[in-house]
């Protein structure tokens, strides 16, 4: 197939569907291709569901093909001290669903075998202790995986994981050991259904999660995400001339979200001899995970050793010739969160029409986060207003009993004035600016309270020199564009 039907393109951030209109339950995924379908994996917690299965011709209409790992699938021991648990004794409904939590499905095909053999991060569905990774097999792409169990490699911790399979055959587990200090990878044995030997510890100490691996023109490229749980943060690749030799220095790629993103896999795209490379990333939304949504972009390489990528609204993908054509239209929004709390401001209307600012978890739904951000009448200064409303952030000065105290609402711009007007300071090249207040000289800080830990509060204070011995700068925020 051609480009995509009547124009139609990929869009990201978007809910994705499936062909029949049920929503594309595919996390922290993997895709492979066989007789001219792309097949994709992923993660999905419903209805006693574990890994799911989709294919398409053109990477934009998916047909689901059910699930192919299920807590009823069928269950059979290859190695001794292999666990088969899947259905904890006594579990309740941890929200995801009952039973073990399965993530990051990657799926190999074995050349020898001719088995589909699929790797993936194991939980107990009680908590994140026990970090093993499990094993399971099928004859055909997407027929009923025969589950294989669970352990810890070599006695490793085992959390987020890829795999890679090189030009030679020879296939590598990589995942994130040590409470996620360490990314650790592991040879597979010629059936790829164990683990031959640890050959190499990426990164010690550096606390790196999320790994996709792709190898172009005889260099390996290897992305990651850190770690900040459901938060998206700054991504980073390395590159190698051998997958188990030495590795270079992690290097920022996108945005400090990475786009709102986290990596899953690397797709290629081959045609006409040649070979185009798109990004896939899952937008966790920490507010509701089913929520979360998915991102594709295409990779660029300014230099054999140099990865880029960069963000568009939509993408059109053309197969013949891989040729993949990004659009992009700036929405002009922003989120203001903060560097200290990892909140994001958001307007709280409350009673009699008044709106104050609160710190609130992430949550890509909500226009109350979300805020345009305007040159103001004096030069240098800003205005940052609700998407809500169109109310400006401002200073209010009240009188409480004979004493003045400055408090932080969302005003009509009229009634705001000059306390309407914002500096944006970024001295001392921390992350993050200092937003400061024109009339008032204040800025902004977030903090919690003592019981409410979730949200945080928003208000301005005057400028302390922070020391960075005592944690994140609460006075310090991020200017953050919405995707």
């Amino acid at each position: 197939m051609n480009e995509m039907e009547n124009g139609a393109a990929i869009r990201n951030g978007t809910a994705w569907m499936d062909n029949s209109g049920e929503p594309i339950r595919a996390h922290g995924g993997w895709m492979l291709q066989e007789a001219g379908y792309f097949y994709w994996f992923g993660e999905d917690r419903t209805d006693g569901k574990k890994v799911s299965c989709y294919r398409s011709r053109d990477l934009y209409h998916w047909e689901s093909r059910g699930a192919v790992l299920t807590l009823a699938s069928k269950a059979s021991p290859v190695y001794y001290r292999t666990s088969l648990a899947l259905v904890m004794v006594d579990q309740e409904d941890n929200g995801f669903g009952q039973g073990a939590v399965i993530e990051r499905p990657k799926v190999l095909r074995n050349e020898r075998t001719g088995k589909y053999v699929m790797w993936m991060h194991w939980e107990n569905g009680r908590n994140y202790s026990d970090a093993r990774c499990a094993v399971a097999t099928c004859d055909t792409i997407d027929g009923e995986y025969v589950y294989h169990g669970s352990f810890n490699p070599i006695g490793h911790m085992s959390r987020d994981c890829t795999v890679f399979q090189d030009s030679d055959g020879s296939a590598y587990f990589i995942s994130a050991a040590r409470d996620n200090a360490d990314l650790l990878v592991y040879r597979l044995s010629d059936d790829y259904l164990s683990i031959e030997e640890h050959v190499k510890t990426l990164w010690p100490g550096q606390y790196r999660e999320a790994p996709a691996v792709m190898k172009r023109n005889g260099i390996y490229f290897l992305v990651t995400s850190a770690c900040t749980g459901w938060l998206p943060n700054q991504g980073a690749y390395a590159y190698s001339d051998s997958l188990t030799g030495r590795w270079s220095q992690l290097i920022p790629f996108g945005d400090t979200t990475t786009y709102d993103t986290q990596p899953a896999f690397i797709v290629p795209l081959q045609s006409q001899g040649e070979t185009s490379y798109l990004y896939v990333g899952d937008r966790w939304d920490p507010s509701h995970y089913h929520h979360s949504s998915y991102v594709f972009l295409p990779i660029s390489f300014p230099s054999d050793k140099e990865l880029k990528l960069e963000w568009a609204d939509r993408i059109t993908i053309d197969l013949t010739t891989g040729q993949i054509e990004p659009q992009l239209t700036p929405s002009g929004l922003h989120r203001i969160k903060s560097c200290g709390t990892e909140r994001y401001a958001a307007v709280e209307i409350g009673n009699g029409g008044n709106a104050k600012v609160g710190g609130h978890i992430l949550s890509y739904a909500s226009e109350a986060q979300k805020w345009m951000v305007e040159p103001a009448e004096e030069e240098g200064y800003i205005r940052i207003r609700s998407r809500t409303d169109g109310r400006c952030l401002a200073v209010k000065r009240l009188s409480d009993g004979g004493l003045l105290r400055d408090e932080l609402f969302v005003l009509e711009g009229s009634d705001a004035s000059g306390c309407s007007e914002w500096l944006m300071d970024d001295r001392n090249a921390e992350s993050g600016v200092l937003i400061r207040n024109r009339t008032t000289g204040k800025v902004l800080s977030a903090g919690f309270g003592t019981e409410d830990r979730r949200n945080a509060h928003i208000h301005v204070t005057d400028e302390v020199e922070h020391d960075p011995r005592k944690g994140r700068d609460p006075q310090r925020f991020e200017i953050l564009n919405v995707y």
